[in-house]
């Protein structure tokens, strides 16, 4: 971060994937939203909690969303499948942990009024993210304004109780004092797909985040 801000002391991250096959995309998301593994480790009382809030979501991303996927990509669909390869990608190229996504331990259905992913990074920072999709133009203005946005509300503060149960002790700790990351997941209509990363690395809506400890950037193409 040092190089966009003398102060600064953070680190960015830039990632770009490819789908190039969207129908496997989608299975292996299905078996994402599918998966409860993550209600195991969870006394009685949470876990039942957190079942029965989330099963009217998975019902909704099941039904409405990942079966009626053909050519055409909805917002809907867009946006959770940016959160979700966004999420894969932290996980599979920086050992991120993988919390489950938003949708299906929040209270609201569906179109949260929050962040829409998180992680936990190796260093113990929770990364708040954020997913924006659009078939016609590029998203990561958005995904990284409504980061700010978030960040001005308070919203990952008020996120703090549910993903407490989901992240070690020193992460929960290190966001309390206020060492956090930010995971701007965004998709990419162009084909200079390397121009769209360096925007999002110069844009406007970057300068505030340099005070953190990370800030990931994931921009996602579907060639298929």
């Amino acid at each position: 971060m040092s190089d966009y801000a003398h102060t600064a002391t953070g680190k960015i991250f830039s990632i770009a994937i490819d789908i190039t096959d969207l129908e496997l995309r989608v299975k292996e998301m299905l078996t994402v939203a599918l998966d409860t593994s993550w209600l195991q480790p969870m006394d009685v009382i949470d876990r039942m909690g957190y079942e029965a809030r989330s099963k009217r979501t998975v019902d909704k991303v099941t039904n409405e969303i990942l079966n009626n996927v053909e050519t055409d990509i909805s917002e809907d669909f867009g946006e959770y499948m940016v959160s979700d390869v966004a999420q894969t990608a932290l996980k599979k190229h920086f050992y991120h942990i993988r919390l489950p996504l938003a949708e299906l331990i929040k209270e609201k259905i569906s179109g949260n009024p929050g962040f829409d992913f998180h992680t936990e990074s190796p260093e113990a920072l929770v990364a708040f993210g954020e997913a924006k999709y659009s078939g016609v133009k590029n998203a990561h203005g958005r995904a990284l304004k409504q980061i700010n946005e978030f960040i001005q509300d308070k919203k990952d503060i008020q996120e703090f109780p549910d993903i407490r149960r989901f992240v070690t002790e020193a992460a929960i700790q290190n966001a309390a004092a206020g060492k956090k990351a930010y995971s701007a997941a965004f998709s990419i209509t162009t084909g200079d797909v390397a121009a769209i990363m360096d925007n999002a690395l110069t844009s406007i809506h970057m300068k505030t985040l340099l005070t953190y400890e990370a800030v990931y950037l994931i921009g996602v193409k579907v060639s298929a």
